[in-house]
C-alpha cells in the first residue's frame, strides 16, 4: 500500500456524514486508531490495496450518493424514532463499499461473455458478520430502499430467510421507515404485504424458504436476513439462479454468528478468511467480506476484546453497560454464555440448547482397532444394539466392545435407500457422501430399507462376534425378532421412552466427556451435532432432534441402547464411581 497518509483526512468528524469515512475507517482501523480483529483488518488492507488498482474505480459520486440518501431514512424504535440515521464509520465503510466500486475496464471469457463490463457495479455479493444491536436491519433495509430507487424499470427487492416471520423483521423495518419520512412517502407506498415504487413498477416483498414462491422472480437485489440460521445452500442457491437475468443486482447477508457449525453461514465465513487472507492466492472479487470478530485465543471475558466484536461499541451502539450485563448473564448459565459468545463476541459455537459440545465429541480418540474384527477385540465381551429407520432415516447398529480403562470402543454399521442419498439437501448429502467415501454407509437399493436387509446384518454380525444379544428399539421390529428368535439369535426390546434411555445417555456424556469414548464414525459426530436434550419432571434426559429432514441422530441413537444393555468392564478406581454415575 502506497501513500496511505493521504486517506487520513483529519478534518473529518467522528459522526460526520462523510461518504471519504469509507477511506478513513480502513486508514484508522490499519493505524490501530480504531481496535479491530484480523479479519476487519486484513479487510482494510484489502480495501486500501484495491484504490491502487488500474482496473478498478472507486465511484466518488456514488459514494456521495448513498450515504446522503441514508439522510432520509428514519431510525424506527425508541425515543428519537422519526429522526434521520446517522451512520456511524464503519457502516459508511460498509455500504459505501458494496455500492461505489465499479469496474473500470471490459473483459471477456474464451466465449466472448463478458466478465466485467465498464461502469458496472464490482460487488454483486456481500457477507457481513457483525454482532447483535449493530443497527444491522436499519443497514439493510435502506440498501434495499436506495436500490430500488436508484434502478431502471421494475425494480424487484426481497427480504428472505428461512421463515416468513423472521424474513418480515426487515421488510416491516422499511414499511416503518417509509411512514416516518416524507421524502420516502413521495416515492413509495406501503400495503398489507408489500412496498410499491408505483412510479417504476417497483416491488419489495419479504419471502421464506419455499422455493416453489420462488420461481421468476428476477431481482435486482435480495437480502438474507440470519443467515446464521441457514443449514443447507438450498436458499441461497435458488436465489443466486434467480439474479440470471440481471446484468446488476446485489444479495446481502448482514448476521450475528450462530449454533450450526456446518452450514452455509461458517462456509461464507470460511471463504471470507480465504479471500481475505494476503497469503491465500484465491481471488474473489465479485464479494464483499466484512467480519468483526474476536480474535481466536482472544479471553472473551476481558471487554477490550468485545470491540472487535461490536464495531460501534466505541461510539456507545450498544452500550458498555448492554454488555457487561450480558456478560453478567453468561458467567452465571452455560445457555447465556453459548448466546453471549455468538451474538456478542461473533464465534460460532455449538448451540447452547443442543445436548453434546461438539468440540469434546471431536476430542474423542479413535478405536484401538481397525475394525470390529480386529483380533484386539478376540475374546472380548460385545454388545450391539439397533435403530430401525423410520422411512428416509438411517437404519444404524452399534457395535460396542467394553476395554479395560472403564471405556468403550464402538463401531457402527449404517444402512440408507440410495434414492434418499439422492433426493436430500446438499448440506445432509455431502454428510453421506463422506460416510459412503469411508465405509460409514451401505447403500440398499429399494425405496427403503426393507426387514431382509435388517436381518441380513444381524446375521452377519452373530456369525462373526456372537454377542449375547441384539438390543433394539421395538418401532417396527416385531416380524424380525420372530425370524431372528427362530433362529435362535437372541433379541432384547429397549424401549426409547425416557425411563430407557435417560441414565445410558448420562453415561455416554461422561465418556465423552472424559475422552473415553472411542470411534471413527463421521455419522455417529454428524448425530452428535445434530442432538439436542432436555429435561422431563422426573429428571430423566430426553434426547431428540430439531428438524428430521436435516437432523439426523440415529447412530446415537443406536449408541444409547447398547449403552443400556452393556456392563463395562470395572477397573480399580472408576471414574463413573467417583462421580456418583452409573457404571454399565
Amino acid at each position: 500500500m502506497n501513500n496511505i497518509e493521504q486517506y487520513e483526512y483529519p478534518d473529518l468528524q467522528p459522526l460526520e456524514q462523510d461518504w471519504r469515512w469509507c477511506h478513513k475507517y480502513a486508514y484508522d482501523v490499519i493505524k490501530g486508531n480504531i481496535p479491530a480483529g484480523k479479519l476487519i483488518k486484513q479487510a482494510c488492507q484489502r480495501h486500501l490495496k484495491d484504490l491502487e488498482r488500474k482496473e478498478l474505480i472507486f465511484d466518488e459520486e456514488a459514494a456521495r450518493s448513498i450515504v446522503a440518501w441514508f439522510k432520509y431514512i428514519p431510525i424506527t424504535d425508541g425515543v428519537t424514532a422519526g429522526k434521520a440515521t446517522v451512520l456511524l464509520p464503519w457502516q459508511i465503510w460498509t455500504v459505501v463499499s458494496m455500492i461505489a466500486w465499479r469496474w473500470n475496464e471490459n473483459t471477456f471469457d474464451e466465449d466472448g461473455n463478458p466478465i466485467r463490463v465498464l461502469g458496472e457495479r464490482r460487488f454483486n455479493q456481500a457477507f457481513v458478520l457483525i454482532s447483535r444491536k449493530a443497527g444491522k436491519t436499519t443497514l439493510a433495509a435502506g440498501i434495499m430502499l436506495y436500490l430500488m430507487y436508484k434502478s431502471g424499470f421494475q425494480p424487484r427487492v426481497f427480504s428472505v430467510a428461512t421463515k416468513r416471520d423472521q424474513a418480515k423483521i426487515l421488510w416491516t423495518t422499511a414499511k416503518v421507515m417509509i411512514k416516518l419520512s416524507p421524502q420516502l412517502r413521495n416515492i413509495f407506498e406501503t400495503r398489507a404485504n408489500d412496498i410499491l415504487m408505483p412510479d417504476k413498477e417497483g416491488v419489495f416483498k419479504a419471502l421464506a424458504s419455499d422455493s416453489n414462491q420462488m420461481d421468476g422472480l428476477n431481482p435486482i437485489a435480495v437480502s438474507l436476513d440470519e443467515l446464521h440460521a441457514y443449514k443447507d445452500r438450498n436458499l441461497y442457491g435458488v436465489m443466486i439462479s434467480a439474479f440470471g437475468a440481471q446484468t446488476e443486482y446485489l444479495m446481502i447477508g448482514i448476521t450475528t454468528a450462530g449454533f450450526v457449525l456446518d452450514g452455509l453461514c461458517t462456509d461464507l465465513y470460511k471463504n471470507g478468511c480465504r479471500v481475505l487472507d494476503p497469503h491465500d492466492e484465491i481471488e474473489q472479487d465479485n464479494y464483499f467480506y466484512a467480519m468483526w470478530q474476536i480474535d481466536k485465543g482472544d479471553d472473551w471475558t476481558e471487554p477490550k476484546n468485545w470491540y472487535k466484536a461490536n464495531a460501534g461499541l466505541i461510539y456507545g451502539l450498544p452500550r458498555m453497560k448492554y454488555l457487561k450485563d450480558r456478560f453478567v448473564e453468561a458467567s452465571m448459565s452455560t445457555e447465556q454464555k453459548a448466546q453471549f459468545l455468538t451474538k456478542h463476541c461473533n464465534v460460532f459455537v455449538s448451540g447452547s440448547d443442543k445436548w453434546l459440545d461438539i468440540d469434546e465429541v471431536k476430542a474423542c480418540p479413535k478405536p484401538l482397532g481397525k475394525s470390529y474384527l480386529d483380533p484386539i477385540y478376540h475374546g472380548r465381551k460385545v454388545y450391539i444394539g439397533l435403530d430401525r429407520a423410520r422411512v428416509h432415516d438411517i437404519t444404524s447398529f452399534c457395535i460396542m466392545f467394553p476395554m479395560d480403562d472403564g471405556g468403550v470402543d464402538i463401531f457402527f454399521k449404517n444402512i440408507l435407500p440410495k434414492a434418499t442419498v439422492d433426493s436430500v439437501s446438499d448440506y445432509l448429502k455431502s454428510k453421506y457422501d463422506k460416510a459412503l467415501e469411508t465405509g460409514d454407509l451401505d447403500l440398499v437399493y429399494t425405496p427403503t430399507v426393507k426387514n431382509v436387509d435388517v436381518e441380513k446384518v444381524i446375521t452377519q454380525l452373530n456369525e462373526e462376534l456372537s454377542p449375547k444379544a441384539f438390543h433394539y428399539d421395538p418401532w417396527h421390529m416385531r416380524e424380525i425378532c420372530e425370524d431372528m428368535e427362530d433362529m435362535g439369535i437372541p433379541m432384547i426390546s429397549v424401549s426409547n421412552g425416557t425411563g430407557n434411555m435417560s441414565e445410558p445417555s448420562k453415561t455416554l456424556e461422561g465418556l465423552i466427556k472424559e475422552g473415553l469414548l472411542r470411534f471413527d464414525s463421521v455419522l455417529f459426530e454428524y448425530a452428535c451435532e445434530c442432538a439436542m436434550m432436555s429435561m422431563t419432571r422426573k429428571n430423566n434426559m430426553e434426547v431428540w432432534r430439531e428438524n428430521d429432514k436435516i437432523d439426523k441422530i440415529d447412530p446415537l441413537i443406536s449408541t444409547i441402547i447398547t449403552l443400556s444393555g452393556a456392563t463395562l468392564i470395572r477397573v480399580d478406581k472408576n471414574i463413573y464411581d467417583e462421580r456418583g454415575m452409573m457404571s454399565v
